[in-house]
């Protein structure tokens, strides 16, 4: 998974690993990726189809994604993503 924290870009490993990227921006590393195995979950975070543990449903329409150990994070969806992360996610 890929995500932005700080004005940095980090990438973490499924060995536990993180590892600081040269990209500038999350939409430079997204060109790099295989969209069928990567998704762009929202404005800080690229997940991995094989990181995600489950997804959650709210009331509001908008999706809470867990990710597996190491990481072991929520990473939110919005509700007009919602559907293409579905779709992406089920196939």
């Amino acid at each position: 998974a890929c995500f932005m924290r700080d004005n940095l870009n980090y990438l973490y490993t499924f060995a536990g690993d993180k590892f600081i990227l040269d990209y500038t921006t999350l939409e430079d590393v997204e060109e790099l990726l295989d969209p069928k195995l990567f998704y762009r979950a929202n404005r800080q975070s690229i997940i991995h189809i094989n990181a995600i543990q489950s997804v959650k449903p709210h009331e509001n329409q908008k999706l809470s994604v867990f990710l597996k150990a190491p990481l072991k994070m929520e990473v939110d969806i919005s509700r007009e993503k919602a559907p293409a992360f579905k779709k992406w996610f089920d196939r």
